[in-house]
């Protein structure tokens, strides 16, 4: 089975330097979803798996238009995280926003961990991991063991191709996840993909099951120029 979990393209967070809580994309977002989904054959994939927030959508469409997936499905579990501090910040200035991460990315991991964003980490990552979980099994795919590494039975009915558009936050989870790795409040400024690149796993089997391997991270070679190349 390979899994294939693409961030969507450049927002435009600022609009007459008010910062947006639902923002559409760019021009260059645009752009970037589009060079994103010609790497992809018309029912290449057998599902995907989408975010309903705007940037989510608007990325996802080129991929509607050239028909890649046989069957969408739109997940709200899918959608960024929004701690109660971020949920703050919006209709506020570009001046305000940047003190605001400045301040956030320079505290110690104490007090990312202990801080309204930790927390609220916490439940975002157990409600993406349930809703994960109940998914992949309606389809044939159960974890049956975590002990070294995360081993799953996969049935010959489920999926063999699926793509989640999701988010930075939503995908640093999904990874973590599935690589079966420790998850923190700072863990997407660790992977942190590039907008619309591409991220491959693919199962292997071993020891009487199955567990996922990372084959492609943050692949932007569709993307020529290096200033299109955003984060």
């Amino acid at each position: 089975m390979e899994i294939v979990l693409i961030r969507h393209g450049q927002p435009e967070w600022m609009v007459n330097d008010v910062y947006q809580q639902n923002p559409n994309l760019s021009v260059l977002g645009h752009k970037q979803a589009e060079l994103s989904s010609t790497v992809f054959e018309p029912e290449s994939m057998n599902e995907l798996w989408v975010s309903p927030l705007n940037r989510a959508q608007q990325t996802h469409q080129p991929f509607v238009d050239k028909n890649i997936a046989k069957e969408i499905f739109v997940f709200d579990w899918l959608q960024e995280m929004e701690d109660e501090e971020e949920i703050s910040l919006y209709g506020k200035s570009t001046d305000e926003i940047m003190a605001f991460f400045e301040k956030r990315n320079t505290q110690s991991f104490e007090e990312w961990t202990e801080g309204p964003h930790g927390v609220y980490m916490k439940t975002y990552r157990e409600n993406i991991i349930s809703n994960l979980e109940k998914e992949l099994k309606q389809r044939g795919i159960v974890c049956t063991d975590d002990t070294y590494d995360r081993q799953y039975t996969i049935s010959d009915n489920s999926p063999e191709k699926l793509m989640i558009i999701s988010h930075a936050g939503t995908m640093s989870v999904l990874l973590s996840y599935f690589l079966n790795m420790d998850h923190y409040a700072w863990t997407w400024r660790k992977f942190l993909p590039r907008h619309t690149g591409h991220t491959r796993l693919r199962s292997t089997s071993i020891s009487g099951g199955h567990f996922f391997r990372l084959k492609e991270f943050n692949n932007v070679s569709f993307i020529e120029s290096d200033e299109e190349q955003t984060y």
